[in-house]
């Protein structure tokens, strides 16, 4: 049936121009009431009618978008996207509070939990930071230029809430985000879009007035549109020629390496059917064990817990504050990053080698890749896996202050322990390389862990030179190298580091 365009006509009026905000219905939902419009007694709207206006509106808000108001596009995402209850969205919070990722972190989900109520109760709220440090952290006269608690605790709690839905969440309908630069929770419907907003169901039969818009389109398309497409197509001509020359000094850099064969060792890690992930030691998270007096094991670690342990501290909330401010940060040592770079610099064409960060690092990875391990157990906590089996581990003398190797199981000739020793112009430093099968034996694991990080770069350097795998060949007197654990001595005169010495060694059982 033919649908009446004086209806149709009062009806797109109504949705373009004779609406204002009122006050909230019965129900408890924000609205919009007529102000100004008579309706005639006998004009009936049929579903039909009112989604053909729907349409009108859609098409002529996205062609010509200047000429309705912010208020009204606001309407429209509202009606489209408030497709889900209260009672729903407190379900998702405790979804989400009950997860991996926030299962004991009771601060954050006291924290979750009041700012998801606050924006239910009223959908219009402005959340401050004062209002959060007060009433969530109960700190009177809580100064926001001073302590910056409230700011690290919910920058945290945005990348656990987008791990969850990355991960657990994956099939959440409704999804919650936290806007940076507010501390307001935004509820939405999974796949919410504008364009999807008028009804595909709606009358197949639509005004003349319709199809003169799409025809009038093209009549607006302007200047910067054409700019814009202008300068997409240099873009993808800039990057183009970019990776041309990249691709080019590739060629150069590795001109010759990559007939370079690997020495035996490395090409049973590097060129095995399995990736191998190089993974660098996180030194935020060894400053703040130092600075609270307290180790933080890999649970600990992996569930952002020594932010629970910062704020129990006895500290001044000022210095809470910047404390958890350093914890949060991926901060890694240089000479770290030097270690894994010899690592890599070994097959520098390959794919299958990855660089992680000791924080970001999947657990199901140890399983599944080779996997090099930099750092001692205080950067890298990854360690703390394997330490239990190991002879040569790295410690720290709380006595002497200094930093240590144990040897837990000494020969004749060893010592129990390796101090190191800070003299002017000379001093010296202890590394450890163990090369180990997985708890699973099926992949290897090599750990590079040092006093220091330049003592991990200088045991990577031994590691990544024939001469001196040949060497630890010699020592054990066998043409393959079995899995070993090795301790070297690093002199440094004036700060310069001289090359890795064998101290002492031991080939353990077992073949990679």
């Amino acid at each position: 049936m033919p649908i009446a365009t004086d209806s149709i006509s009062i009806v797109k009026e109504f949705l373009l121009g004779s609406c204002r905000r009122g006050p909230a219905p019965p129900t408890g939902r924000s609205g919009y009431r007529h102000s100004s419009l008579k309706f005639p007694q006998s004009l009936c709207f049929t579903r039909a009618h009112f989604h053909t206006a729907q349409r009108y509106v859609w098409l002529t808000t996205n062609r010509r978008s200047q000429d309705i108001s912010g208020a009204h596009i606001s309407f429209m995402k509202e009606t489209t996207a408030k497709a889900f209850t209260s009672d729903q969205s407190l379900e998702l919070i405790a979804r989400i509070c009950s997860s991996h990722e926030l299962g004991r972190a009771e601060r954050l989900k006291e924290l979750l939990h009041y700012l998801a109520h606050r924006a239910l109760e009223d959908e219009h709220v402005q959340i401050s930071e004062f209002e959060i440090g007060v009433e969530v952290f109960g700190r009177r006269n809580f100064d926001t230029s001073a302590d910056n608690i409230v700011r690290v605790t919910v920058s945290d709690l945005r990348k656990r809430i987008k791990t969850y839905y990355a991960t657990e969440g994956a099939d959440e309908l409704i999804l919650l985000d936290i806007p940076r630069g507010s501390y307001t929770p935004v509820f939405s419907r999974r796949g919410t879009n504008p364009a999807s907003f008028p009804d595909q169901q709606s009358s197949s039969t639509l005004p003349e007035i319709v199809e003169s818009h799409l025809d009038a389109r093209s009549l607006w398309v302007s200047v910067r549109q054409y700019a814009a497409y202008a300068m997409v197509l240099l873009l993808t001509a800039s990057c183009l020629y970019l990776a041309y020359v990249n691709r080019t000094l590739r060629e150069k850099l590795y001109a010759g390496k990559s007939d370079r064969t690997l020495d035996p060792f490395w090409s049973g890690i590097l060129e095995s059917p399995r990736d191998t992930d190089v993974v660098v030691g996180d030194t935020a998270v060894a400053a703040v064990e130092e600075i609270l007096g307290q180790r933080i094991s890999l649970p600990e670690f992996l569930d952002h817990q020594f932010l629970n342990q910062i704020e129990k501290s006895d500290f001044d909330p000022n210095l809470k504050g910047k404390l958890a401010g350093i914890a949060i940060r991926d901060y890694g040592s240089i000479s770290d990053f030097y270690a894994a770079l010899k690592i890599r610099e070994l097959d520098p064409e390959s794919s299958r080698i990855h660089l992680q960060f000791a924080r970001d690092f999947p657990a199901r990875a140890i399983g599944e890749h080779n996997v090099v391990l930099i750092g001692n157990s205080r950067s890298n906590p990854w360690c703390t896996l394997f330490e239990n089996d190991l002879n040569f581990v790295v410690g720290y003398d709380s006595s002497a202050n200094r930093m240590l190797v144990r040897n837990r199981h000494p020969l004749p000739g060893e010592s129990a322990e390796y101090l190191t020793t800070f003299e002017p112009g000379n001093s010296s430093d202890f590394s450890t390389i163990a090369f180990i099968p997985n708890r699973q034996h099926s992949a290897d694991v090599l750990i590079i862990a040092g006093t220091d990080a330049v003592a991990n770069e200088s045991a990577a350097t031994f590691l990544a030179s024939r001469d001196s795998l040949q060497l630890l060949r010699e020592k054990l007197h066998v043409r393959t190298l079995p899995y070993f654990e090795l301790l070297l001595r690093t002199a440094r005169v004036t700060g310069t580091p001289s090359p890795a010495e064998i101290v002492a060694f031991r080939a353990l059982s077992g073949k990679p």
